[in-house]
Order: C-alpha cells, then sequence, then structure tokens
C-alpha cells in the first residue's frame, strides 16, 4: 500500500479553493472568477498535538490576502498543461 501524502506535501499546483454550499464563494487564481489571487499553497498551521492543514491564499502583489483551514474548502488542482 502507498503512503498518501499530506494535504501541504501534495506537488500539485492549487487552481482554486471552493467553500462549501451554493454561491459561497472561494479564490481562483483564473482570473475570470477572481482577478486578485496569484496563488494558493497549501501548508501545515501547527496545532495541539499535530500539524493542521491550511491554505495561503496569495494576492497579486505577493502578499497573503487569507488563509484559509483545509475542511473549510474544497479544492480544485491545475491540469498538467495549466501548471507548465
Amino acid at each position: 500500500m502507498t503512503d498518501i501524502p499530506l494535504i501541504h506535501m501534495d506537488p500539485r499546483t492549487i487552481k482554486s479553493i471552493w467553500y462549501d454550499g451554493e454561491d459561497a464563494g472561494g479564490y481562483s487564481t483564473d482570473a475570470r472568477f477572481d482577478g486578485s489571487t496569484s496563488k494558493i499553497v497549501a501548508y501545515g498551521e501547527n496545532g495541539q498535538c499535530a500539524t493542521v492543514p491550511f491554505y495561503a491564499v496569495y494576492d497579486l502583489a505577493g502578499n497573503i490576502k487569507a488563509r484559509v483551514p483545509a475542511q473549510m474548502v474544497t479544492v480544485v488542482y491545475a491540469d498538467a498543461e495549466d501548471s507548465a
């Protein structure tokens, strides 16, 4: 059996994260949806006795504009040709 990587160890490029629910919103690197997000990066935030998965959402200037707990969103990864 192969080990499943932790969220922040997944090498795929994240295209967007979306909150559950109709019209709940989210963040996307696609300018058609959100023209102010440059990248979304998974990382581990220190938690009580374990690392908690989060997503850092960056604006066009390279500043973090949001930190989102992973359990709150659905992730869409970029296709291989989108990442190139």
